[in-house]
């Protein structure tokens, strides 16, 4: 009762052939990457343009400008920093972000081309917001969809 070793070479020699499902699995995972590649291309090309667009548009201090809060009532921007804003009311002073407190409506403005200012300002942000996410996930599938590739490759 021995064992035959010559037998269980050549099973062990034998080499492994792609089961039809792992080449399908390969085939839509290769082909979800070319899609992902494109999306990626198409988001850096959005960025691009969403910076132009916002390097046209200029930066324009808020500091000085007279502004309205409903609830605070009438202020006066003070401070600039980036993004944020510190605006002086009568008895307080609070911090807001750019552009979106102006563009949408929580500080109120008389002037109405620097309020379409500030709301072009904030659609282009947004927009490159939105655009960066995109990418982000486009990124992160990427990298699910390969770690899946090399795995179903080591099965082959």
């Amino acid at each position: 009762m021995g064992l035959d070793l010559e037998e269980e070479e050549k099973e062990v020699k034998t080499p492994k052939t792609r089961t039809k499902r792992t080449k399908e699995l390969l085939a839509e995972n290769e082909k979800r990457m070319e899609e992902l590649k494109l999306q990626k291309e198409e988001m850096h090309k959005e960025l691009e343009t969403l910076d132009g667009e916002s390097d046209a548009l200029g930066d324009k201090s808020a500091v000085d400008l007279e502004i309205t809060h409903e609830k605070y009532g009438n202020g006066k921007i003070v401070k600039q920093d980036g993004k944020y804003i510190e605006v002086k009311f009568s008895n307080v002073v609070k911090k807001f972000v750019l552009p979106g407190a102006i563009a949408d409506g929580y500080l109120m403005l008389d002037d109405e081309d620097l309020l379409e200012y500030y709301k072009k300002a904030n659609d282009i942000h947004n927009r490159q917001l939105k655009a960066q996410l995109a990418l982000s996930s486009a990124v992160f599938a990427m990298e699910r969809i390969q770690d899946d590739i090399d795995k179903l490759k080591e099965k082959a």
